[in-house]
């Protein structure tokens, strides 16, 4: 791998890892190839997703088919061991299995392998992102742990360059 091309992945690992960190719990980030599309190239396409827990976890699930966004039924990260690889079958869409961890870090270096080696991308301007913002219910008791700086999410429409 050249200097360049290591460079540019190194950068973006550390781009994604900190916008990780702004995710409001139980939003969702997915990166796949840009411009793809079920209806353009099906529903195999290699994709990852990140979803925000509380206990600043992440649920990272890895597949080579089209993801939806599972539906959990609580989103407190601190319940399952972090950092443990699974490859259960407890999402059928997830062909590569998930983990829950503790570490953005951990988890954009875990996207970077995922897209640079198993997926042959050349460089990360070729992943696509797609951003759901977990929706807050109003006069929420809690609500505070929502909070984020949509400015900034919004600004930078989760697009690395």
């Amino acid at each position: 791998m050249t200097d360049e091309r290591e460079k540019r992945w190194a950068e973006f690992g550390e781009w994604l890892a900190a916008r990780l960190t702004e995710l409001p719990v139980a939003s969702v980030i997915d990166a796949g190839r840009a411009g793809a599309s079920a209806a353009t190239h099906g529903y195999d396409v290699e994709c990852a997703q990140v979803q925000r827990l509380r206990g600043e976890r992440f649920l990272l699930r890895l597949s080579t088919t089209l993801m939806i966004i599972p539906l959990l039924d609580d989103y407190d990260g601190t319940v399952m061991e972090p950092d443990r690889w699974h490859h259960d079958d407890l999402f059928e869409d997830c062909t590569h299995g998930y983990l829950v961890a503790s570490s953005p870090g951990l988890v954009a270096d875990l996207v970077v392998a995922w897209f640079r080696d198993r997926c042959g991308f050349d460089d990360p301007g070729d992943i696509g992102f797609s951003y759901m913002r977990a929706k807050a219910l109003p006069r929420t008791a809690d609500a505070a742990w929502w909070t984020v700086d949509p400015a900034r999410v919004e600004s930078e429409r989760l697009h690395f360059e």
